[in-house]
């Protein structure tokens, strides 16, 4: 079949929408010389549509039924108008995808305000039986021309009303099925809604099997999905109580090691401040002895000095005994020179008398010096021996000067390497007592989320309880089974992954609305603005 009026627009059309007009087409019968006759009925319309749909609206006015469907009087004639626009632009012979969506909106139009098809078939019968009579009346003579418009009208009428009670029939049975499938489909999504994943739907219709196979798909699905959940729950119960309870003693025993390292770190700043004073007092002692050293260096200077000194008396007495040796020589010489003056007195008599008395006299003076030198000798032999042993224990004691410099010598070095070591120690200290107490606020930190580790876990945990408590809710088919461990399941085939939440069901106290026929895609006939008759 071919439409030439609309073979432009049916070359843009995908090819589905083509092949679906084309059945229409050849559904009803219509062909080349059905398109042939559109203009002519195309100007049979526009001269007595409006007269005609005049004459309806009068009667839709006057019905309250059918009125209730228009808002106002503007809206009746807006529908009016777009009506014969419609009407007219049918018959113009572009029967194409641009009439079979306006068609549609129509039919959606229709569903959504609430039109039932009789109503809307209904008038069609009766506007095609005017139209009818009007055309063929005013082509035939008298009342031979208007009985055989009204016989074609009855035939229009009845065929119409044979039409609508068989499409009423077949909405109706239509609608028997959806009713069926929509309250067996209610009562098992209540059944889920309260937790049983066993039920199954009773046997639907068959053009309705495949919502069944669906049904039983997604019930084993979230039955297999539950089951590892109840699996996983109980799991990770075990493991939170496990965590929770490795939690606990890792708290308890990450506060007794922080009140011990807090401690250690109390002590061992007492300790580094004892080695940092011993350092300073090692410090100090080091100068004491260097001072010491410096002291012993001169009081060692002054023993050989002293030695030196000694030396010197000792070769002055020594000097001093060789003049005291001259003076007893000369006191001998003298005593023998008066010994001879008095043996020559005595022989000279007593010419010689006065010479005799000088001669005691220096006798005597010579006896005295000899005595006098004696104890001089006798004392600088003694001084000798003094300055000898004092020259000895001077020797000595600057040899023991000497080793006590010595001595003092090591000690300082030692003394030194002390210092340097306790510097170095309390050095070494202080970066340990820094390092710990780095370690102790580490601890505490650590202790701190240890804390917040435990009150996750005891969250955890209870949040596990609350799952295995919701899991329990459902009933599961024994068949599914559970599996032993929360396994990654393999990717069911045909499956949506999308989660299921529990609050997405249906309620089950609602009851799921009603439709009949075309009246399925009304959502709320008040609702409907004066706009939807725009395409009526």
């Amino acid at each position: 079949m071919s439409q030439p009026a609309s073979t432009s627009r049916q070359a843009i059309a995908p090819s589905s929408v083509i092949d679906d007009i084309n059945g229409k087409l050849h559904s009803f019968s219509l062909d080349e010389d059905d398109f042939a006759r559109f203009p002519a009925i195309a100007r049979t319309i526009t001269r007595w549509g409006p007269r005609i749909l005049d004459k309806f609206y009068e009667r839709v006015r006057a019905d309250k039924v059918r009125s209730a469907f228009f808002a106002s009087s503007q809206a009746m004639d807006h529908a009016r108008a777009k009506q014969l626009e419609h009407w007219i632009d049918l018959f113009s012979g572009r029967v194409d995808a641009t009439y079979l969506a306006r068609a549609e909106r129509i039919g959606q139009v229709h569903a959504r305000i609430g039109l039932s098809p009789n109503f809307y078939i209904g008038a069609y019968a009766s506007i095609l039986a005017e139209l009818v009579e009007r055309e063929m009346t005013s082509s035939l003579a008298g009342a031979l021309g208007r009985a055989k418009a009204r016989k074609l009208g009855s035939l229009i009428k009845m065929a119409l009303l044979d039409m609508e009670l068989a499409t009423s029939a077949y909405l109706k049975a239509q609608e028997h099925s959806r009713e069926v499938t929509l309250s067996s489909l209610s009562q098992a999504l209540e059944t889920v809604s309260q937790g049983d994943l066993t039920t199954q739907l009773e046997e639907l219709p068959k053009e309705f099997e495949q919502i069944q196979t669906d049904f039983s798909a997604m019930c084993d699905c979230i039955s297999q999905a539950m089951g590892a959940v109840a699996a996983s729950s109980e799991q990770i119960r075990v493991g939170a109580s496990e965590i929770r309870a490795a939690s606990d003693d890792l708290s308890q025993r990450t506060e007794s090691q922080a009140a011990a390292l807090e401690e250690s770190a109390a002590a061992l700043d007492q300790l580094t401040s004892g080695v940092q004073s011993s350092a300073q007092g090692a410090s100090e002692v080091n100068r004491s002895v260097k001072e010491a050293e410096s002291e012993a260096r001169e009081g060692g200077q002054v023993v050989e000095e002293a030695v030196e000194a000694m030396d010197g008396i000792q070769k002055s007495a020594q000097e001093i005994g060789s003049f005291v040796n001259v003076i007893d020589s000369i006191a001998f010489q003298t005593n023998l020179l008066a010994l001879n003056a008095g043996v020559e007195a005595a022989r000279a008599g007593d010419a010689g008398k006065g010479f005799a008395v000088v001669a005691n006299e220096v006798r005597a003076l010579a006896q005295r010096s000899a005595e006098a030198a004696q104890n001089i000798k006798n004392l600088i032999s003694g001084s000798e021996q003094q300055v000898q042993r004092g020259v000895s224990l001077v020797g000595r004691t600057g040899e023991v000067f000497r080793r006590i410099v010595e001595k003092v010598s090591g000690i300082t070095g030692l003394a030194a390497q002390i210092s340097e070591l306790s510097q170095n120690q309390a050095g070494q200290l202080s970066q340990v007592n820094s390092a710990i107490g780095n370690m102790d606020r580490m601890t505490q930190q650590n202790a701190a989320m240890v804390e917040e580790t435990t009150a996750a876990a005891r969250n955890l945990a209870t949040q596990a309880e609350d799952l295995a408590r919701l899991v329990k809710m459902f009933k599961i088919d024994g068949a599914v089974g559970m599996p032993p461990a929360p396994a990654a399941p393999a990717p069911r085939a045909q499956v949506s992954s999308r989660p299921v939440s529990v609050s997405a069901l249906p309620d089950p106290g609602r009851t799921p609305p009603r439709s009949v026929g075309a009246l399925a895609l009304k959502s709320d006939a008040d609702a409907a603005p004066d706009g939807d008759w725009s395409e009526f």
